[in-house]
């Protein structure tokens, strides 16, 4: 049964596509055309006489308009015929001139026609940018102002009717139109004549078109808004409301202008602005929308970038002159032509890889990208159309709620799987529970040794509490007979009494310098001691050393030599804080000095290990060695041993943990181990860095 339900439902998901079909052509009132052509005008006359409107309907005023193009003031009128509906762009007259989309023409139309009993009326489009209508040499209609230079001209768009007395044979139509503030000036769209009531009926027509789509986006966009109030998790219904709004938003700024009319405030300039900024981000929203629902087909890298760019739009479509934006309009159109591109391939992998729902998404993201590039090859002028990008939105909208709902159904099924595999499970609850049991002792073991080995660290600490007080309370304790003996008078003696002084001051500068060592180590434990990285060569550094230390073992009586091994040596180099390392062999080779009797030798070595990409540094002396039992401890805090190799700073048990951490702040290691012939070596092993020129190390 179950199997017959999804396969019904898969087949049926063809439906919403039919019925989205039909809707859209209803919405845009197509209709039969004509059998025979439309008449046309010619030479600026248009001859209707045998044509009256109350038996053939409206007519649409195309043709050759006689042309006056007055550019912008500067040069004398050129007289011509241009074709309507077409923009000035490009067109060449008569005469070889060629017409710039900002400037001022005057187009001229003759009808002649019957006389009509009823009123005429003609409809007129949104024309760029401003313009007056004269019927019959009277001035019918204005938006906005018409000039022969920007200064002069204020630009306004909004579709209008206007109204005129039928009754005599012959009507003459001047519009003077003037563009100075977009980048396509002259007549898109065509202008349509026919008697009032059919006129008054067209306009109704598409102003309900256009509130029956815009009252949809609306509330399909504040029904989403509202999901995602009640569920802040759910940001795809964020984004899916924010695409419907902003493509309303751009909707109520071009066609009938319902913005314009319901907000008379409202410049033309802040339309267009809103209308580019719309276009963008109803792009950004749509995609933001996809890649949260298929993340895995499109990256969030893909996201950042359509932010970045939507960005951009959105600043230059409110900074920037509006000619200016609407003349680098192909900008707006490659990006929305971009991430729809790639909505289009994620879905498509989505599909192959059947992801629920991927294919209805498909299907209506594609109806709407070719209805974009429809309005796209529209407001550029390529072909006559209509603004379709809201009917498209619609139609991704019907096969969105297709999706969810197929998505429901297949929940239900689901959740009936469930509830038999639950029935099953409940069958083996007794295996189950054997199972979590067994699982618990583990658990319960684990905490055991979690406990046992919280024991051990927490006798550590008290170790290093008791490790710290103690040397501590040593020397404060003898500052303290000494002062005593100072007030008492015990000590009177000068030289004796500054004695005393030096031996307390020595004390507190070892108390100073187990203070700082102590407060070091723990940087260095939490990772926050500033390090200075540098790219330091091998041969220079070891040339370095040998240079410091020698000339001061020497004098005590020790030698001291530094060599490199193998053949890669002159060409490595490591990445260090030079003076934290020098701390190191400081550390380590006065180490060496204290144990190494007079006569003995201490060895610095540098090796490159090539295949592993490590440097290994070793110091090596011929002095006590170091216990086997206190080797595994050497490196921990305040451990002191008669047997035991540590800090030479009075032994204060800390220098080798410093050491250590430093070592390991380079991802390098410190180990110690006693050598073979006796003495100790302490290897440091560190990253091999790069490779310098042999010739100049």
């Amino acid at each position: 049964m179950i199997g017959k339900i999804i396969k019904a439902t898969g087949r049926t998901y063809l439906i919403p596509l039919w019925i989205a079909w039909i809707g859209l052509v209803a919405l845009t009132g197509c209709s039969p055309s004509e059998s025979k052509p439309l008449p046309r005008a010619e030479d600026g006359v248009l001859d209707l006489r045998d044509r009256p409107f109350e038996a053939n309907g409206v007519l649409p005023l195309e043709g050759e308009w006689a042309f006056e193009w007055r550019g912008d003031g500067q040069d004398s009128p050129v007289r011509s015929k241009l074709e309507v509906p077409r923009t000035w762009g490009g067109a060449e007259l008569d005469e070889g001139v060629k017409l710039s989309d900002q400037g001022r023409g005057v187009y001229k139309l003759t009808i002649l026609h019957k006389p009509e009993k009823a009123m005429l009326a003609v409809r007129l489009p949104n024309i760029s940018t401003s313009y007056d209508l004269y019927v019959d040499g009277e001035r019918a209609l204005s938006r906005g102002r018409p000039g022969a230079e920007a200064g002069e001209a204020r630009p306004y768009q909004l579709p209008a009717t206007v109204y005129f007395d039928g009754g005599r044979d012959r009507t003459e139509l001047t519009l003077d139109v003037s563009n100075f503030d977009h980048r396509r000036g002259g007549i898109r769209t065509e202008l349509i004549m026919g008697t009032a009531e059919q006129i008054q009926k067209l306009e109704f027509n598409q102003q309900a078109q256009e509130m029956i789509v815009f009252g949809c986006l609306i509330m399909i966009g504040l029904y989403h808004m509202g999901l995602y109030v009640l569920r802040r998790k759910e940001s795809t219904n964020l984004f899916f409301a924010l695409l419907c709004l902003f493509v309303a938003c751009r909707m109520g700024v071009i066609g009938e202008g319902m913005f314009f009319r319901w907000l008379p405030g409202l410049t033309w300039t802040a339309g267009a602005r809103l209308e580019y900024t719309s276009f963008a981000l109803s792009a950004l929203f749509g995609f933001a929308y996809y890649q949260r629902m298929y993340p895995n087909e499109i990256a969030k890298g893909w996201l950042l970038a359509s932010r970045i760019g939507g960005a951009a739009l959105l600043l230059a479509s409110w900074l920037l002159p509006v000619l200016h934006v609407s003349s680098h309009i192909a900008f707006y159109q490659a990006y929305v032509l971009i991430l729809s591109a790639r909505t289009l391939a994620g879905l498509m992998a989505a599909w192959y890889r059947k992801r629920e729902g991927a294919r209805l998404a498909l299907v209506g993201v594609a109806g709407l990208v070719a209805t974009i590039v429809n309005d796209i090859f529209f407001y550029n002028g390529w072909w006559r159309s209509y603004d379709l990008v809201s009917f498209g939105l619609l139609f991704l909208i019907l096969l969105n709620s297709f999706a969810i709902s197929l998505r429901f159904s297949r929940t239900f099924v689901r959740a009936e799987q469930m509830s038999a595999e639950l029935k099953e499970w409940n069958l083996r609850l007794e295996e189950r529970i054997a199972e979590r049991t067994e699982e618990l002792r583990r658990s319960y073991a684990e905490l055991e040794e979690s406990k046992i080995g919280l024991e051990r660290m927490e006798q550590s600490r008290r170790q290093l509490v008791s490790n710290i007080s103690h040397d501590l309370r040593t020397p404060m304790t003898l500052i303290q007979g000494y002062l005593e003996a100072l007030r008492d008078g015990v000590i009177s003696d000068p030289k004796q009494r500054d004695s005393t002084i030096r031996s307390m001051l020595t004390k507190v500068e070892g108390l100073n310098g187990l203070i700082q060592d102590l407060f070091e180590l723990s940087m260095l434990e939490a990772r926050r001691a500033p390090m200075a990285y540098e790219t330091v060569r091998l041969t220079d550094w070891l040339r370095r050393l040998t240079d410091e230390y020698e000339p001061e073992l020497k004098e005590k009586g020790i030698e001291f030599v530094g060599y490199g091994e193998g053949e890669d040596f002159g060409r490595g180099a490591v990445r260090i804080d030079e003076h934290r390392m020098d701390r190191v062999f400081a550390n380590l080779i006065y180490n060496a000095v204290k144990y190494t009797p007079k006569g003995g030798r201490i060895a610095l070595s540098f090796a490159v290990d090539a295949r592993r990409r490590t440097v290994q540094a070793k110091v090596s002396d011929t002095g006590s060695g170091i216990h086997p039992d206190d080797l595994p401890h050497i490196f921990e805090r305040f451990y002191k041993n008669d047997k035991a190799r540590h800090s030479s700073s009075g032994g204060s048990g800390l220098g080798l943990s410093i050491a250590k951490e430093i070592v390991e702040m380079h991802d390098g290691r410190l180990t110690a181990e006693n050598g073979e012939k006796g003495g100790s070596v302490f290897i440091i092993t560190l990253p091999l860095h790069a490779a310098a020129n042999p010739e100049v190390s």
